[in-house]
Formats: structure tokens, sequence, C-alpha cells
């Protein structure tokens, strides 16, 4: 089934936006640090909301319609997020850059949890998504507390 690997990329891409959150966390203040550290911890129970709504496919494939999101926009994503993890690994991109370019990736895959990817006959998995997209939501707002408080880099900052 199509939808099996949609939800495979997409727990994909959960993974490695919470590994480019780990990183951050590594390179942070201590407050700051551990704020990535639970955003990375959320992110890692994306997965196993997803995991949930996969294993849900295999015992209930009437409870879901077409899909919404391609597996295409997911990949995108996952390159987003893997090049980002590349370029924080190589000190190629700052802290604060860091913070706002995963900003990026949480607003566009709230919007694409709301669409909640597949169109759902099950009211229990819709609600799955809709959690996801609510609380990509709610990464999105705190990493702009983040970025306003962490101080943009000076010329001579270091990229």
């Amino acid at each position: 089934m199509r939808l099996t690997v949609t939800l495979d990329e997409a727990i994909e891409l959960e993974r490695l936006i919470a590994s480019c959150y780990e990183i951050l966390s590594g390179i942070s203040e201590n407050s700051i640090s551990e704020e990535l550290k639970k955003l990375s911890r959320e992110e890692k129970s994306h997965i196993s909301v997803l995991k949930t709504g996969k294993n849900y496919v295999f015992r209930a494939p009437d409870a879901f319609g077409d899909e919404r999101v391609s597996d295409i926009e997911i990949r995108l994503g996952q390159k987003v997020a893997a090049d980002l993890f590349d370029d924080l690994e190589a000190g190629k991109t700052n802290f604060r850059q860091g913070l706002k370019r995963l900003y990026d990736l949480e607003k566009k895959f709230e919007r694409v949890h709301m669409n909640t990817a597949v169109e759902f006959k099950d009211p229990s998995l819709k609600k799955l998504f809709e959690t996801l997209a609510l609380a990509d939501a709610e990464h999105r707002k705190r990493l702009e507390r983040l970025i306003a408080v962490v101080p943009a880099p000076s010329f001579t900052d270091p990229i």
C-alpha cells in the first residue's frame, strides 16, 4: 500500500528534525539547550504517533481515504532537514540560522499535518494527525520565542 511508504517517509522526516534539535541543543546555552532537547523528544513522540497510524493501515485499511500529500513533498522536507543537519554538523550554519530553518520546516509541516496527509474515514485517525499539526504549531511558536532571545550574528561571527 502506497500510504505505508508515505508514512515511512514522514517518520524519517520526524527523525531528521529530532536530530537537528539535538545538534542545536549541544551548541546552545543551558536554558535554551533544555528547550531544544524537549523539542527533540517531542519529535520522537511524533514518530510513535506516525507508527501507530502505519499499524492502523494494516489493521483497518478501510479507515483511510485518498492521500492528500504526496511522498514527494515529504521527501523534499527530508532533504531540507538533512541539509540542515549536515550544515549544523559541519558548522556551515550558525545557531540562529539553524533555529530559523527549523522554524520554516515546522511551519511547512504544520500545514501538511493540518491537511491531514490523507483523508481519514476514521475520526480517531483524523484526530491523530490534527494532534501532530497542533504540536507543530506549538513548536513553531516556541522557536519564535527562542529566535527572539538569540542575538542576530554580527558580520564578524562565523557562519
